[in-house]
Formats: structure tokens, C-alpha cells, sequence
């Protein structure tokens, strides 16, 4: 059975997150992990820290785990939900759940699933989508589940690198039933027909015929978001390469793209997927 990971720090926005992943893992038949990892504060005495305050520490955390769980088993009967409480980063523990059980179709994370405050996406969720070898969905503040109909993959038209990532794309696409568009935004507005595409991810991605978009606008953000708003998209979907556009695209200090596409849930494919 496929499987989704979802994480949470039991806070208001990352349950959000988990009962989004419940309501994706219902409508894809799929089984569903959510991860909870926890630390104690680092001590700078000669001793080490008391067994007992880690221990303490351990069964309040799998109280919380136990409390959400008990709600979700309520809500979603259907669902095969398992709940999980590690020491340690939550990204390491994601690694380590993965190596040891199986590959996830897909990992969801809320806001704050190491308490990154109000900023959307936040740091953990930034490395979260550097770091994991899996596709990683972050769920926005306040955003409700509904059938995906729609997704777009803001593309910067080059194809190194990313022969695993549309397949992957591919499938996600089949799995959702949604319809695909491929959009390029650039501010050359000589290069702004269908053919100029990628021919190679032409080629990879035919089998699930997309609809290719190339525009041209000095405000490469503001073009991503007119067409997602104008083709009602439910998921935007990217590569966050390192030294692109599109890393400082999702930056946290890049406030206006964020505030611009903050109430839609943004998926991120990776140059090499595992």
C-alpha cells in the first residue's frame, strides 16, 4: 500500500497539516505515518541530564501522540493511520523511519513542525524541502483538503538533472487525476511559444499530456501567480534548486511571494529523487 509521512508539533497548524494528510491518504487509499520527534534543552553542567526529565519528556510527547490519534481514528475509521514518537530532529527521524520501513509517495508538513513561528513556509519546512529525497507537500496555515483538479509545475525550462523528478511528477499527476500545467515564466518575451519548451521534459512528460504556458513578465512572481489564480490551481509544484530563482522564490524573507501563494499547498520534486 502507498504510504504518506506526515510530522507534527502538535501545534494548531501542524494538526491542520496531519488531517490534511488524513484526508489525501482517504481519497488515495493510502497509509498514513505521522512522525512526532522531541529534545531536551541542551544542559551546560558538569553532569548529564537526569534520566528521569527524559523519560518524563518522552511520555508527555506520547500522550500528545496518543490523544491525536485516539481523534483520528474517530474522524478517519478508514484510514491505516500509525503514530510514531522519536528522539531527536524531525528531519533525521523522517530519514531513518524511511530506511527502515518503506519510501513514502509523499511527505506533508504544516508550518511549524519544529516550531518555526508565524512565517509560512517556515525554516524547517524550507530544509524540509532541500533535505528529504521524497516529494514534500507544505500545507499552509488554515488550508482545508479538497479534490485536487489542478496542479501547476512552475518550470525554469531546464532539464538537467530532472529525469527522475518528472517521473515522479508523472505519477503524482496520474495518482491525483488532476490536470497538469507546465508553466514558464520568464521575462524574455522573444521565447514565449509552446515549442521553446524543454524538449526533453516534453518527451518524459507526454504520456500524461500537460498543458504547456510560457510567459513573459519583468515580475516573474507576479506571473506565477496570475496564472495559478487564473486556472483556479490547487497545488503548485516546483524544484527548489540551490542558486535559482526558485530557492529565493520560497525564502523566508521573500515575503511577498510567499503572502502571494500562501493559500495553496506548494509540492517540491527534488533534481534526484531516491
Amino acid at each position: 500500500m502507498p504510504l504518506i509521512i506526515t510530522a507534527t508539533d502538535f501545534s494548531d497548524i501542524a494538526t491542520n497539516a496531519v488531517h490534511y494528510a488524513c484526508n489525501m491518504a482517504k481519497e488515495q487509499g493510502t497509509a498514513l505515518v505521522i512522525l512526532h520527534s522531541f529534545s531536551v534543552p541542551v544542559s551546560f553542567s558538569d553532569g548529564p541530564m537526569p534520566v528521569n526529565f527524559i523519560n518524563d519528556t518522552q511520555r508527555d510527547a506520547e500522550a500528545h501522540m496518543d490523544n491525536l490519534l485516539v481523534d483520528l481514528y474517530k474522524a478517519y475509521p478508514s484510514v491505516n493511520i500509525k503514530g510514531t514518537v522519536v528522539f531527536g530532529d524531525i528531519l533525521d527521524a523522517i530519514d531513518e523511519y524511511v530506511e527502515e520501513h518503506e519510501k513514502p509517495w509523499m511527505i506533508i508538513v504544516g508550518n511549524s513542525i519544529a516550531g518555526d513561528g508565524a512565517s509560512w513556509p517556515g525554516s524547517t519546512t524550507m530544509d524540509a524541502f532541500s533535505e528529504l529525497r521524497f516529494p514534500v507537500l507544505a500545507v499552509p496555515p488554515g488550508a482545508v483538503y479538497k479534490t485536487v483538479k489542478n496542479i501547476c509545475f512552475a518550470f525554469d525550462n531546464k532539464h538537467s538533472g530532472n529525469i527522475a523528478s518528472m517521473l515522479r511528477l508523472a505519477d503524482i499527476k496520474q495518482r491525483l487525476n488532476a490536470e497538469l500545467h507546465v508553466l514558464n515564466a520568464q521575462t524574455d518575451d522573444n521565447k514565449t511559444d509552446e515549442s521553446e519548451m524543454d524538449p526533453i521534459v516534453r518527451n518524459l512528460l507526454s504520456p500524461v499530456n500537460p498543458h504547456y504556458t510560457i510567459v513573459a513578465d519583468t515580475d516573474i512572481e507576479h506571473a506565477i501567480e496570475t496564472f495559478v489564480t487564473g486556472n483556479n490551481v490547487d497545488m503548485l509544484i516546483m524544484i527548489p534548486r540551490k542558486h535559482s530563482f526558485f530557492e529565493g522564490l520560497f525564502h523566508k524573507s521573500h515575503t511577498k511571494a510567499v503572502a502571494h501563494r500562501s493559500h495553496i499547498p506548494i509540492l517540491a520534486l527534488h533534481d534526484s529523487q531516491a
